[in-house]
């Protein structure tokens, strides 16, 4: 009976080791799952950051030429002694400047979008330093 007993409490404590043993791998492997899923995330947000940067540097050329383009054109405006000949140069300024501040509003929303993905990539690497530490803790 003693016997029984002695094999069934070292049987017993094997089971309870070995599955606390697969339960810490366990463990590591969702750790080890939620850092390959946020490298993804990093790896598409760095992708769109890039994207988006290019697209900037594209509308700043734009906008820089249409700022240039409406100060000319503000500079030099004058009266002329027909008043059809002023108000069809008024009209070409006004479109002038709605058009230049329009290309100022899709410069300030790349460079808003650029801002947030930035701080989107800052989260995310900071979110995969934790979890590495994490997993290097439960590796030791």
């Amino acid at each position: 009976m003693k016997k029984n007993l002695l094999k069934f409490s070292i049987a017993f404590g094997l089971f309870l080791f070995s599955s606390q043993f697969f339960a810490q791998d366990l463990e590591t492997l969702k750790q080890q799952k939620e850092s390959l899923k946020l490298n993804t995330d990093l790896i598409e947000k760095k992708i769109d950051l890039l994207k988006e940067q290019q697209d900037n540097s594209k509308i700043k050329e734009k906008v820089e030429g249409l700022n240039n383009k409406s100060d000319r054109k503000t500079d030099n405006f004058s009266s002329s002694d027909s008043p059809e000949s002023t108000a069809k140069d008024a009209k070409k300024t006004a479109k002038l400047l709605k058009e230049t501040q329009s290309a100022n509003k899709d410069l300030a929303k790349s460079n808003d979008k650029i801002i947030d993905l930035e701080a989107d990539i800052k989260k995310i690497e900071s979110k995969l330093e934790k979890l590495k530490f994490l997993v290097e803790i439960k590796e030791k």
